[in-house]
């Protein structure tokens, strides 16, 4: 279940990061946008399945792996930012 919520969350931040660069030619409002979908994703899934989970509520278990991922998965797409805007000088 994690696997495919950190794999939406990486999806949904980089199409939406790539599309603000585009658009507005600002790697900074793209890089901000990345971290703040990331952060809002992972963070309302986490709360999520912690809610849901009677065996988290009651030996206090928390799903560390998505709120740990949030610089990881962010870090990532700083990196695809920067193979799109070195291919698109380059071409």
């Amino acid at each position: 279940m994690d696997n495919i919520i950190l794999s939406f969350s990486f999806i949904v931040s980089t199409i939406v990061s790539v599309l603000i660069l585009k658009n507005t030619k600002s790697k900074w409002k793209s890089r901000l946008s990345a971290f703040i979908i990331n952060t809002f994703i992972l963070a309302a899934a986490t709360w999520i399945l912690y809610i849901s989970d009677e065996e988290a509520i009651m030996f206090g278990f928390v799903h560390y792996v998505l709120v740990l991922s949030i610089p990881i998965i962010t870090w990532i797409n700083f990196i695809i930012l920067e193979v799109i805007k070195y291919r698109k000088e380059n071409a």
